[in-house]
């Protein structure tokens, strides 16, 4: 009984569909260094290669220079691909787009004493990657750094934002900007003859709470000013801008 559980045991575990993930995998052992050329005046440079191989797509690569005796001169880089980091001992590099299999990335050149007889100019990398592109600010009716954007994310004046965001009728907003009963900015004299009447009224809007900007004045007529309407056309305007 018990050759039988462990028969049909092990023909189970045959019987269990298996999943093998391959794993990626990239290598800087193309990274190696030329021989010492010496300036004639008691140093020397080096010149060394990195070049990657990998099985992946990447576009980002970064890692550590671990020098000794000899400091980092000047940066080559090959193809689209750019330095990031300057002379630190810290390189980063990124390429406009993906490569992938066997390809030079940059060349270091680095200075040293030629009197000094141990010298390492080594690359250790930790980061190879494909970097997704950054999703783009939303900037379509915003205010970013006191910079004004429209309803078409490109940067316009405070008035063109007020016209095309904050949907202003018969309003004066910071006692300048004078808007139409559609919307529209006008000059003071074509806002009074669209705006007011006889028995209008000028009513100032309270401060937002949340900005504390100055809504400005609407023109409303008498014989409709109420509590109620007073409040829902308060409503109506409350919004002014998002960030």
């Amino acid at each position: 009984m018990k050759k039988l559980f462990l028969l049909i045991s092990i023909l189970c575990i045959i019987a269990i569909p298996t999943k093998q993930v391959e794993a990626k995998s990239y290598s800087f052992g193309g990274y190696y260094c030329d021989a010492k050329q010496s300036l004639g005046n008691g140093t020397f440079y080096l010149t060394c290669h990195i070049v990657a191989k990998t099985d992946f797509e990447i576009n980002h690569i970064e890692g550590d220079l671990i020098l000794k005796n000899v400091k980092l001169e000047s940066i080559r880089t090959n193809s689209d691909w750019v330095s990031n980091n300057g002379l630190s001992s810290r390189v980063s590099f990124t390429s406009s787009t993906p490569h992938i299999g066997s390809f030079a990335v940059a060349d270091l050149v680095f200075i040293g004493n030629e009197s000094d007889t141990e010298c390492e100019a080594s690359f250790a990398p930790d980061i190879a990657e494909k970097q997704e592109p950054e999703t783009p600010e939303m900037k379509a009716c915003a205010i970013i750094d006191n910079e004004y954007y429209g309803k078409n994310a490109t940067k316009v004046t405070e008035e063109k934002y007020y016209e095309e965001c904050c949907n202003y009728v018969c309003t004066i907003v910071d006692n300048k900007y004078y808007f139409d009963s559609k919307g529209k900015s006008v000059s003071y004299e074509k806002f009074k003859s669209d705006c007011s009447e006889s028995n209008t009224v000028i009513t100032p809007i309270p401060d937002s709470p949340q900005t504390g900007i100055d809504y400005g004045y609407i023109i409303l007529p008498i014989g409709i000013i109420s509590i109620i309407g007073i409040i829902k056309f308060t409503k109506k305007n409350a919004k002014i801008y998002k960030i």
